[in-house]
């Protein structure tokens, strides 16, 4: 036997494509002959019959279906298996394809392992037939055999399907994704075409997992790729990348619409409601584009310079979208920088508490403080908890750190007990994603116990929002620690959507205005009109009030006049390292 590879005639009018299918055909060893036009291929037919035919459908003169008719028709010539090629995206084109002679049938562009498995099954299944093969089974092969071999063919296509395409939407999965992206790059650098990789990912995936459950996530799911599918173009592709993640391929040729037209297309088919259940169901989706070439040059690049674009949309809010930028790629590398930094702090505990003190208007006094996260990097600037505390939260570690934060609060408590600067109430700062946590109450019990430190001088922070985030859970939680004798109030209170119906459901102590409202209380007659209705429904509920954020005199005079129990803010003093609040709390004196 001979080693003699195979002649595969490509046919495509289109000189770009015809150097891709070559130079792919070609790194796997297949000797490649190219033709024009239908009537160019019908010749070099004749001339020489090839063992193969990948025929584009749509060319000037003869089409591929005419030229199929022709060459299965004409009985001089040997039968050669054909490919059909379209960029159509007409689910018709397959059918008419077949029923002009083609044996298999493939849309452009084409994912070369896809190419290389099709052409090598083509090529096995000649050898059964009335073929004569160098490098297959000789003719005359038994039935049976041919039978066993179309059959095993037919099951490593299958295994193909589903080993690239995913299970549920019958969407490209990643890995072909990234394969039909390779592709497309390769065309449009050949054809000077713009390209753009659009991230898609939806915002109320989680919720509504939650709340229907997974089968009629699934269904939402495909509804959602009929949708996305609808606002393509035939050249496009989609594919989902995991979970609630999917992924799009533009071709933007000219006369076609622009990334912005594709994406504002989008955005207008997800706002129509999904129905689950009976139930109109709202969705919205946050995108990231990148552009080709000016983003990226390659697959993985763009891929990535979208995932970040995407990771900033879905930072600034739902139904939103954001082109990638280089200095979105700067940012995305702090942030990693950043997140590395602190998982580094977390494991070390290269945190510490600064107090600020809460000045009780009724005799100016220090009444308590509010412990305040910072974080010492050494040969480093200082960053702000408002910056560095979401990052924690995004990392999940925020749970770790106020477990530290309230252990070593307890601890503060303690010492400065026993080296008799008396009992002073500590407020630390607790997150919803503590309060979510079934072991809170039992932490916060341990600590006290470890540190003998009674409950009533550990005070709880909890922001209005986090209240309202699984309102039975929480009420649970605020009982078993108010049973403990913990002390609970709101911060920011009035910048939420508490009501006096929620309020009288929590079991709290204190409400603290948010320092918004301080702010502008002296200048803003609706910011004095909130400041003054929180004081009075607070005193209606037997509620104290603590005002944050007091800088000026005119600002403790008015809270003062409107009977605000306590006060925070720089006129008094900033946060201080425990060391130089002890110097206060040695000499006391009245702040006001």
């Amino acid at each position: 036997m001979s080693a003699t590879p195979a002649t595969l005639l490509i046919v495509d009018d289109d000189v770009n494509v015809l150097q891709v299918l070559e130079a792919s055909l070609q790194s796997q060893g297949y000797l490649t002959v190219t033709a024009r036009s239908g009537e160019e291929a019908l010749v070099k037919v004749a001339q020489q019959t090839p063992d193969l035919i990948l025929l584009d459908i749509m060319m000037p003169g003869l089409s591929g279906y005419e030229v199929a008719r022709q060459l299965k028709s004409n009985s001089s010539t040997a039968p050669v298996p054909i490919i059909m090629l379209s960029g159509l995206g007409d689910p018709g084109a397959r059918i008419l394809g077949l029923e002009a002679g083609a044996e298999d049938f493939l849309n452009k562009p084409v994912a070369s392992d896809e190419l290389w498995l099709r052409v090598r099954n083509l090529l096995r299944l000649k050898a059964f037939g009335d073929y004569q093969s160098d490098h297959t089974l000789q003719p005359g092969a038994p039935r049976v055999d041919q039978e066993r071999a179309r059959l095993a063919l037919e099951s490593e296509q299958q295994r193909l399907q589903m080993a690239r395409y995913d299970t549920l939407t019958g969407l490209p999965d990643r890995n072909l994704f990234y394969t039909t992206l390779h592709m497309g790059l390769t065309q449009a650098e050949l054809r000077g075409w713009h390209l753009a990789v659009v991230m898609i990912s939806l915002n109320e995936y989680k919720p509504v997992n939650e709340n229907w459950g997974p089968l009629k996530v699934d269904q939402m799911l495909v509804e959602l790729s009929h949708r996305l599918i609808n606002c393509l173009n035939v050249s496009d592709t989609l594919g989902r990348m995991d979970g609630d993640e999917f992924a799009m391929i533009l071709i933007l040729r000219e006369g076609q619409p622009d990334a912005q037209q594709m994406v504002d297309r989008i955005r207008e088919a997800l706002r129509e409601p999904f129905d689950v259940l009976g139930h109109d169901v709202p969705m919205t989706a946050s995108l990231g584009i990148a552009l080709f070439p000016n983003d990226g040059a390659d697959a993985h690049h763009l891929v990535k310079q979208a995932s970040t674009a995407l990771s900033r949309a879905k930072e600034v809010g739902r139904d939103t979208y954001r082109f990638y930028t280089p200095q979105m790629n700067v940012e995305a590398l702090a942030r990693q920088e950043l997140e590395n930094m602190l998982r580094a702090a977390v494991y070390k505990q290269a945190f510490e508490l600064f107090y600020q003190p809460k000045i009780g208007l009724s005799d100016g006094q220090i009444c308590g403080v509010e412990a305040l996260l910072r974080w010492n990097r050494p040969g480093l600037a200082p960053i702000s908890p408002a910056l560095f505390v979401p990052v924690l939260e995004s990392l999940g570690l925020i749970s770790k750190v106020g477990r530290w934060v309230i252990d070593t609060a307890c601890r503060q408590i303690a010492d400065w007990q026993r080296s008799g600067l008396g009992l002073v109430q500590v407020a630390v700062n607790v997150s919803a994603l503590q309060l979510a946590q079934d072991d809170l109450s039992q932490e916060i019990e341990r600590s006290l116990k470890e540190h003998q430190v009674q409950a009533q001088w550990l005070e709880l922070e909890l922001t209005e929002s986090s209240l309202m985030v699984s309102t039975p859970h929480t009420i649970a939680s605020l009982l078993a620690l108010k049973d403990i004798g913990v002390k609970i109030s709101i911060d920011d209170f009035g910048t939420g959507y508490s009501s006096l119906a929620y309020l009288s459901r929590f079991p709290i102590d204190k409400l603290k205005i948010d320092i918004a409202f301080i702010k502008m209380v002296t200048h803003n007659p609706q910011d004095a009109a909130i400041a003054r209705t929180i004081i009075e429904l607070a005193h209606s509920l037997d509620l104290q009030v603590i005002a944050e954020g007091v800088e000026t005199r005119e600002q403790l005079e008015f809270l003062t006049d409107n009977g605000c129990d306590q006060v925070q803010g720089f006129l008094f003093c900033r946060p201080l390292p425990a060391k130089e609040l002890e110097r206060l709390l040695r000499e006391p004196r009245s702040f006001i």
